[in-house]
């Protein structure tokens, strides 16, 4: 019997990883991750600025090395059915007619602003602040919780397109992330014949359907005049993360040593494929726990009624399965909060700085609970929900002479679990029931510790699932079912996704503690806002 594979890529922040899946069994056969070699130098970056690029470049070499790798492991590369791809989101980039980002033009190489900017970037809260105000009394930031972000795309593109003349000139549109990878596969070189994703469109560009697509075009130009072009070279259509954006083209088919017969999926947000992955139904909650946390839900459209959740960073109809409408929430900051600490302790030089956090972790694990204990705010790259801004800024406070590397450690951790604790509850005051969490991403695998303060502190157990790529494996399941392996993303899922490996459980005997620190949680956070 012919076999059935499928392929999944995964653009996170840092690399691109891959996983090569049966579809039929779900058995992994390979797997392999590719740093970003410009990325991880810092180049075009300055965090003081909050300004995070990314060279196209990083994207196709990567993509190259993981493809080749996890094909050498393949036993019958003519199996190979389907490949599926995610993205951070938004990031957006300014390219030509042909769909070349400008930064691969003369003239534009060494341009931050015609590269790809990242999802975590802040370099348009101007013109975010602008397009909110612009809004009030408008429908069109319905799918965003009522409000805009300065990590969403319209935010991105007119700061990027006021930074020089140059790019105005030679920017015929922007592509994002999520669909610049399809359309590199399937060699699609023409902006009106680009397959974009409904995910992207809808959750972060501002597309919805009850207004007809895009809002007027006079809408975009009274924000500002350069708007206008770009408004005449929107995709007019969207497709649904499990169709198929093409095939694979020639150019590429040679480059990998496999057929043009290949499927290309449509692209996808990594978060929503992490929850695929993770296998999100309704009633329970796929948790992300990288650099930033992302959770996810999936509710049937009658069960909301078409009303919108202030608040949330994303609600989207069919964004993660089809016939549902999905709610995007979480934490701008995560892993990075962790990583900026061990950063601090690693100053110094460190011989081992991989070793600090699960150190750290061990001897904060072992403190007792204290209400006077230092504590921390969570907001170190802003806040998404549910309130959001891009300015609010952490704190860590209660801090004396002897207090230790744990505990301000302990206090990063809760913080974050605190973090999360708000948004959940803003979720179950608006309606969405919750009944289980599964958690994906690296935190999840490798931090025991913080995910049983996370337990802790939502008072509601944490299952952890068996994959270590839930993202890349959610683009796998979208890929079978675009290829016709599976009749629908909840059938592959029965098949590919693996069981939980571990349950964490609240602590009963430290949930009147843990009140009382979360009050003073509050309360700090209230502090940030109003200074």
């Amino acid at each position: 019997m012919k076999k059935n594979y499928v392929i999944g890529i995964d653009y996170g922040s840092d690399s691109a990883r891959g996983v090569l899946v049966d579809a039929d069994s779900g058995k992994q056969i390979a797997a392999h991750t590719s740093l970003y070699k410009r990325w991880s130098k810092g180049m075009w970056c300055d965090a003081s600025r909050e300004q995070y690029r990314q060279n196209p470049l990083d994207y196709i070499e990567a993509l190259e090395e993981v493809m080749e790798s996890i094909i050498s492991e393949c036993d019958d590369p003519s199996a190979i059915r389907a490949i599926g791809m995610d993205g951070t989101a938004s990031t957006p980039c300014l390219v030509d007619k042909h769909l070349t980002p400008l930064c691969l033009l003369p003239g534009h190489e060494d341009d931050p602003n015609a590269m790809f900017v990242l999802w975590k970037d802040h370099t348009g809260a101007k013109e975010c602040d602008e397009i909110i105000a612009h809004a009030k009394g408008t429908p069109y930031l319905n799918h965003n919780g009522n409000t805009y972000s300065a990590e969403h795309f319209w935010s991105k593109a007119l700061h990027t397109l006021r930074s020089s003349e140059a790019l105005r000139a030679d920017a015929w549109t922007a592509i994002d992330l999520t669909d610049y990878i399809p359309a590199l596969l399937t060699g699609c070189k023409d902006a009106s014949k680009m397959r974009m994703s409904h995910c992207v469109a809808g959750a972060k560009w501002m597309w919805g359907e009850e207004w007809g697509g895009w809002a007027p075009r006079e809408w975009y130009t009274s924000i500002d005049p350069i708007l206008g072009p770009f408004w005449d070279h929107l995709p007019k259509n969207n497709y649904q993360v499990d169709e198929p954006s093409g095939k694979l083209c020639p150019e590429w088919a040679e480059r990998l040593g496999l057929s043009t017969d290949v499927v290309v999926c449509v692209g996808n947000l990594d978060a929503y494929s992490g929850s695929i992955g993770a296998g999100v139904a309704y009633k329970k909650v796929a948790m992300s726990m990288g650099t930033s946390a992302c959770y996810i839900c999936s509710v049937p459209n009658e069960k909301l009624g078409g009303r919108i959740i202030d608040g949330l960073f994303g609600q989207v109809d069919g964004m993660v399965l089809r016939d549902q409408t999905g709610l995007d929430v979480g934490l701008s900051a995560y892993g990075d909060a962790f990583a900026w600490f061990k950063r601090l302790l690693s100053w110094a030089g460190v011989t081992d700085p991989d070793s600090i956090l699960p150190r750290l972790g061990e001897e904060a694990d072992k403190l007792p609970l204290r209400v006077d204990a230092p504590l921390a705010t969570d907001h170190f790259n802003g806040r998404r929900c549910p309130k959001l801004s891009s300015t609010i800024t952490a704190s860590i406070m209660g801090l004396n002479l002897s207090t230790t590397a744990p505990e301000i450690y302990y206090a990063l951790v809760e913080a974050c679990s605190f973090g999360t604790k708000v948004i959940i509850d803003h979720l179950e005051a608006n309606g969405a029931e919750i009944d289980e969490f599964v958690a994906v991403g690296g935190i999840s695998q490798k931090s025991p510790f913080a995910m049983q303060i996370m337990a802790d502190v939502l008072g509601r157990t944490i299952n952890v699932s068996g994959s270590k790529d839930a993202a890349a494996l959610g683009s796998a399941i979208y890929a079978a079912t675009a290829a016709g392996i599976h009749k629908s993303v909840a059938d592959a899922q029965a098949v590919m996704c693996p069981p939980v490996i571990r349950s964490y459980h609240p602590r009963k005997e430290r949930q009147a503690v843990l009140a009382k620190r979360y009050a003073k949680y509050l309360d700090a956070v209230k502090f940030n806002e109003e200074d």
